[in-house]
C-alpha cells in the first residue's frame, strides 16, 4: 500500500460533527430497533423468533452497503453514491411505514440498512480525506458523535416506540437530515473512472451474507443441516472470491488493500472492539430490565455515558499527538474488556453503565484511529473501498459478539455469556499493542 499526499484545503469548522450526524443514525438500526421488536412482531402477525430478522437484516445490509459504497465512491465520486443512499433510505422508510407483513418490513429494513451503509462509508471517507493537521480532530468529533448515538440508542428507541413501533424501525433515515450539511464537501466528479467489477462485488455480498447468517444461526434457530450447508456454500464462494481477486488485482477487492498486513491487523482490532460493544449493547439493557428498569429508564441510565465517551474520544485525539495511536487504542480496549468482566461479576446498575460507557468510548477511538491508519497507507484510488471493507469486517465482528452472547445466554446465563465476550476486546488489546498503525 502506498502513502498519498494530503489535500491542501482546510477542513471547515464543525465538519466532524456534521459527518457524525450523517453516520450516527445507522447505529439506531439495531440497538434502538430492538426495543420495538415485540410490538413489531405483534403488529406484523409474526412470531418473536421470526421478527429477529428485522435486526439481523440491518446488520447484514449495513456491512455490505458500507463495503459496496466505499468501492463505488472510488469510482463514481461521493455525490452519486450519496444520492443512491438517500434513495435507499427513502424507499426503506416507505416500505417499513406501510408494511402489512413481516417480509415487506424486512425488505424495507434491508433498503434502510444499505442506505445507512452508504452514509457511513461516505462520512468516513470524507473525514479521512481531510488534510493531515485537521484529520485527527475531524475524526475525533465524528467518533464523539458516534459515541453519542450509541449511548442514546435505547432511549431513542423507547421514545420512538411510544409513538409507534414503525417509527422506531425507520430511525436510520434521520441521516437524511444531515445530508444537506455534508453535501457541499462531497465531490460531484468521478474520482477514478474505471469499469465496475460486478462479479467481485456480487461474490463479496454473498460471502458477507453467508458469514453473517452463519454467525447469527444460533439466534435465528436455523436447523443444523441448513447451517452446515450455509457454511459450506459460504466457504465455496469465499474460495471463488479469492481466486477472482487474484486474477483481477485492481478489481472490487484491490490486492494492495487485502494483502496489506496493516489492513488485516486493523480489521482484527476493529472486529474485536465492535464484537465487545455489540455484545454489551445486547446484554446490558437485558440485565438492567431484570433489575426493574423500564426501556426509558435504561436509556436515561446510559445517557451520561454518551457525554463521558465523547470526552474520552476527545482526550484520545489529544493523546495521539504525543503517543503512538496503537497504544491509545490498546488502552481503551483493555479498559473496555476489564469493565465488561467487572460488570459480569458485579451486576449493579452503575457498574453495567460503566461497562457500556467504556464500550462506547472504545468504539469511537477505534473508528478514529483505524480509519486514519488505513486511509493514510492506502492509495487514493482505493481509499474509500478500503474504509468500506474495514467497516464490513468490523460489523461482522459485531455480529459475532451479539450472536455469541445470545447463544451462550441460555446454557450459561447472561452474566457468564457477557464475561465470555470480554475476550473479544481483550484480543483487540493484544493485537493493537503489538502492531503499528
Amino acid at each position: 500500500m502506498t502513502v498519498t499526499a494530503a489535500p491542501t484545503t482546510s477542513a471547515p469548522a464543525g465538519l466532524g460533527w456534521r459527518l457524525g450526524a450523517l453516520y450516527g443514525p445507522a447505529i439506531y438500526g439495531v440497538s434502538a430497533a430492538a426495543v420495538a421488536l415485540p410490538a413489531a412482531a405483534t403488529g406484523l402477525h409474526a412470531t418473536g423468533s421470526a421478527a429477529v430478522w428485522i435486526l439481523t437484516i440491518h446488520a447484514l445490509g449495513l456491512g455490505i452497503g458500507a463495503a459496496v459504497a466505499g468501492r463505488a465512491t472510488d469510482i463514481w465520486g461521493h455525490r452519486r453514491v450519496l444520492t443512491l443512499g438517500a434513495a435507499l433510505l427513502v424507499a426503506g422508510t416507505i416500505l417499513c411505514a406501510t408494511a402489512p407483513t413481516l417480509i415487506v418490513a424486512v425488505a424495507g429494513r434491508a433498503s434502510l440498512a444499505a442506505g445507512s451503509g452508504t452514509m457511513t462509508a461516505t462520512a468516513l471517507t470524507l473525514a479521512a480525506g481531510q488534510p493531515g493537521p485537521q484529520r485527527p480532530m475531524v475524526l475525533a468529533r465524528l467518533g464523539a458523535m458516534m459515541a453519542l448515538f450509541s449511548a442514546t440508542a435505547p432511549l431513542a428507541g423507547a421514545l420512538a416506540s411510544a409513538a409507534s413501533w414503525r417509527a422506531t424501525l425507520v430511525l436510520p433515515a434521520l441521516s437524511l437530515l444531515a445530508l444537506p450539511l455534508c453535501w457541499p464537501k462531497a465531490h460531484s466528479r468521478r474520482c477514478h473512472p474505471e469499469r465496475v467489477d460486478g462479479v467481485g462485488a456480487g461474490l463479496l455480498v454473498l460471502v458477507a451474507a453467508g458469514l453473517l447468517l452463519t454467525i447469527q444461526s444460533a439466534t435465528l434457530h436455523i436447523p443444523q443441516p441448513a447451517v452446515i450447508a450455509l457454511l459450506a456454500g459460504t466457504c465455496t464462494l469465499g474460495i471463488l472470491l479469492i481466486t477472482h481477486s487474484r486474477r483481477h488485482r485492481a478489481g472490487f477487492l484491490p490486492a494492495a488493500v487485502i494483502e496489506s498486513r496493516r489492513f488485516c491487523l486493523a480489521g482484527l482490532v476493529g472486529a474485536g472492539v465492535y464484537g465487545g460493544l455489540f455484545a454489551c449493547v445486547y446484554a446490558v439493557p437485558q440485565m438492567l430490565t431484570r433489575l426493574g428498569y423500564s426501556a426509558q429508564g435504561v436509556g436515561l441510565l446510559l445517557l451520561p455515558g454518551a457525554v463521558a465517551a465523547a470526552l474520552m474520544a476527545r482526550l484520545a485525539a489529544t493523546a495521539i499527538r504525543t503517543l503512538p495511536p496503537q497504544r491509545v487504542l490498546a488502552g481503551a480496549a483493555a479498559l473496555f474488556s476489564a469493565t465488561v468482566l467487572l460488570a459480569a461479576v458485579n451486576q449493579r446498575p452503575a457498574v453495567l453503565a460503566c461497562a457500556a460507557t467504556a464500550g462506547f468510548a472504545a468504539f469511537a477511538i477505534a473508528q478514529m484511529t483505524l480509519t486514519t491508519a488505513v486511509s493514510a497507507h492506502t492509495a487514493l484510488r482505493a481509499q474509500a473501498g478500503a474504509i468500506g471493507l474495514l467497516n464490513l469486517i468490523c460489523f461482522i465482528g459485531g455480529a459475532l459478539g451479539s450472536a455469541g452472547c445470545a447463544a451462550l445466554w441460555h446454557p450459561l446465563g447472561l452474566p457468564t455469556a457477557l464475561a465470555a465476550t470480554a475476550a473479544l476486546p481483550a484480543i483487540a488489546t493484544a493485537v493493537a499493542w503489538r502492531c503499528r498503525l
